[in-house]
């Protein structure tokens, strides 16, 4: 079972929640350690007045990748792939899982989409950290108006991907027969496909090289050279990325889907058909048959997406009194997290990472901005060897039957966790679940805030009011 999150606390998306805490940072230069000190309680999990100042240790590192020493992936018929510990893990460990996307965007017309980067996710600030009054950013893109930028060098690495779904993206802006929630999608969607298209060249281009290097040596042994070395090529980087045919292989519940959800799809791929690029498309499916089999693609595309999709929620800045906004700007697929099974009890959290610029982004060219929507999986109980790691998919704090049929609804799956074992008054479950929400829900009175908490340094973190936030 791979079906994904939509966020860690669905019913909070596109709204507003303000809570209260106080962040300040320091950063060290050359081999940078970041910290952020966070005003918190104690781990009684109450809000008092008796808080103290700890450092947070930044989740920024080198490596935007998972770490294999704590998990792997396994699979089974009843579960299909699932990840369990390869270690002990202890409670409040950072970092259990790290992923970067492999495609990801902004929330279509989305109220933050002028003051966040488009391309690496940075967020705006100004030494106020009030988001409501930090000015736009002030690069995006001419033509389409859609997407923003906080630096030359963030808009110049996205036109890759932006010169081929400009045209699609100015269309899909006139065009009444789609949501906003389903423009997010046509965005994410053609981020993948052109994901695909990029792959495609980039294969070509090495094979075009291979045989020109190997015509200059010997026509006798061009053969064995090129084919010798395309499978060198392909070996090496399925080891160490994920491509595109790896996301074809994530569930895609294709027969679960309602004969009306399926049509919508056949009308989005329908759309982006008739408004991407003519040669865009012959690169992808070159001959009549490929173009059948593009077209079948994508509605499976869009399966995988609507099931594995994460959403991307930060904890913004509001104003110099220390509150917070907690919402949905986006949407990624993360392939290897896809792997991590749903539970009501979960023993890991998700930690969206945010990098706060500290002050209005020039023009000038920067090496390195936000951090691309990367996002962490921390242990909030302690995790033996072998044992199953898992997290919500849904906010846990709805009821037994509400959760249940959520689930079902958007997941196709039944869930059988402890806290939801047996029938709806299933004393055993209820309980189960009662001691979760008990010891691991955010009870903040600042807010209704229904974050998770995870262990640091003797006290209780929230992954959402009290987040870890980088400059």
């Amino acid at each position: 079972m791979e079906t994904l999150l939509t966020s860690l606390n669905t019913t909070s998306i596109g709204s507003n929640i303000t809570l209260n805490t106080t962040t300040t940072t320091t950063t060290t230069t050359a081999k940078t350690t970041t910290t952020t000190t966070i005003q918190t309680s104690t781990p009684n999990n109450n809000d008092n007045d008796n808080k103290e100042e700890i450092l947070i240790p930044s989740l920024l590192s080198s490596e935007l990748i998972s770490n294999s020493k704590n998990s792997i992936i396994k699979q089974s018929k009843e579960k299909g792939r699932y990840v369990v510990a390869k270690r002990d893990i202890k409670a409040g460990e950072s970092i259990v899982f790290r992923e970067e996307p492999y495609v990801v965007c902004m929330n279509y017309k989305d109220p933050y989409e002028r003051k966040i980067c488009h391309h690496c996710f940075g967020l705006s600030s100004t030494t106020s950290k009030s988001m409501i009054t930090t000015p736009d950013f002030t690069l995006h893109c001419e033509t389409c108006k859609m997407v923003w930028y906080c630096s030359n060098y963030c808009q110049s690495n996205d036109l890759t991907y932006h010169k081929h779904e400009c045209f699609t993206y100015k269309r899909m802006q006139s065009s009444s027969q789609f949501d906003i929630s389903c423009k997010t999608s046509i965005k994410l969607l053609l981020k993948l496909i052109i994901k695909q298209y990029l792959e495609i060249k980039e294969l070509s281009n090495y094979d075009n090289s291979s045989t020109t290097s190997t015509s200059t040596t010997s026509t006798s042994t061009t053969s064995t050279s090129t084919t010798s070395s395309t499978s060198t090529s392909t070996t090496s980087t399925s080891t160490t990325s994920v491509k595109f045919k790896d996301i074809l292989t994530l569930e895609t519940n294709l027969n679960k889907f309602s004969t009306q959800r399926i049509t919508e799809f056949r009308m989005i791929s329908k759309f982006i058909e008739k408004t991407m690029d003519k040669e865009f498309l012959k690169i992808i499916c070159p001959t009549n048959k490929e173009v059948i089999e593009f077209q079948n693609n994508l509605i499976k595309l869009m399966c995988i997406l609507e099931c594995n999709s994460h959403d991307i929620s930060f904890t913004i800045p509001q104003s110099t009194k220390s509150s917070y906004e907690y919402c949905s700007i986006g949407i990624g697929l993360f392939y290897h997290s896809s792997m991590f099974n749903h539970s009501c009890n979960p023993n890991i959290c998700k930690v969206i990472e945010s990098k706060q610029h500290t002050q209005p982004i020039s023009n000038e060219k920067v090496e390195y901005s936000g951090n691309f929507a990367t996002h962490s999986m921390i242990a909030i109980k302690d995790i033996k060897k072998d044992d199953e790691i898992s997290f919500n998919y849904i906010q846990i704090t709805l009821s037994k039957i509400d959760r249940l049929k959520k689930l079902e609804s958007s997941y196709h799956f039944q869930c059988k966790c402890s806290s939801c074992i047996g029938d709806i008054n299933n004393k055993q479950s209820i309980k189960s679940h009662s001691q979760f929400i008990e010891k691991y829900i955010c009870k903040s009175k600042t807010g209704n805030c229904s974050g998770i908490l995870f262990p640091l340094n003797d006290n209780l973190i929230c992954n959402i009011c009290r987040p870890i936030i980088l400059k």
